[in-house]
């Protein structure tokens, strides 16, 4: 077994790379380890004995984290398969917590969910700002202002509602600013007062379409 070359072979989501050398092992006992691609993109080492032994590792982590999600969403019928299409899981998990922020879940459809989970996970604006805020210093603040925010076109206190077509990603910062305007009624402010800031969505589409 110590000998054996599994080079390119797969182990559930893992695929062996290369054979750490030696000299490059920096636990004590020295044993074998590889260096593995999981699916998700990200490499990581695994000792032999962990893909080859009883309890193998199938992936870099991801399907804990997917493993945990599914134990505590509630969200009936919901299946791992669904969960592997998203590249990026840390946003799901973002937008998932942005949506059960504002809505009960458990008392939407699963097609409703996946609706609002893959609009917005595709939507442009919302990805430039989750990117503007990853490149953001975390702030001593109570607010992190970068963060995205769900926000009401037509504020719940003016009878706007949570269907899909009212909702739109601002920064914390700007849905602080805009407080209980309508969407139409803040551009307008923004206009007539010349009030900008790099925290601004139309700021951030700018320079992410810069880019």
């Amino acid at each position: 077994m110590q000998g054996i070359d599994i080079t390119g072979q797969r182990f559930g989501r893992l695929v062996a790379i290369k054979l750490i050398p030696k000299e490059e092992r920096t636990w004590s006992n020295k044993e074998r380890a590889w260096l593995c691609k999981c699916d998700c993109g990200k490499e990581t080492i695994v000792r032999q004995r962990n893909l080859l032994g009883k309890r193998v590792t199938k992936s870099c982590g991801c399907l804990r984290k997917i493993d945990a999600f599914l134990a505590t969403s509630n969200l009936k019928d919901l299946d791992e398969e669904y969960l592997l299409s998203f590249d990026d899981f840390d946003k799901f998990l973002f937008i998932h917590k942005s949506i059960r922020r504002i809505i009960r879940i458990t008392e939407i459809s699963l097609d409703q969910y996946k609706n609002y989970i893959d609009t917005f996970y595709n939507d442009k604006q919302f990805n430039f700002i989750y990117n503007f805020w990853k490149t953001k210093e975390r702030e001593s603040t109570f607010y992190d202002m970068a963060k995205p925010s769900i926000d009401h076109k037509i504020p719940t206190s003016r009878g706007g509602n949570n269907d899909i077509q009212n909702l739109q990603f601002l920064t914390i910062f700007e849905n602080l600013c805009k407080r209980d305007m309508t969407e139409q009624e803040w551009l307008l402010f923004k206009n007539k007062t010349n009030t900008k800031s790099e925290y601004f969505i139309e700021n951030i589409l700018k320079e992410g379409d810069a880019i």
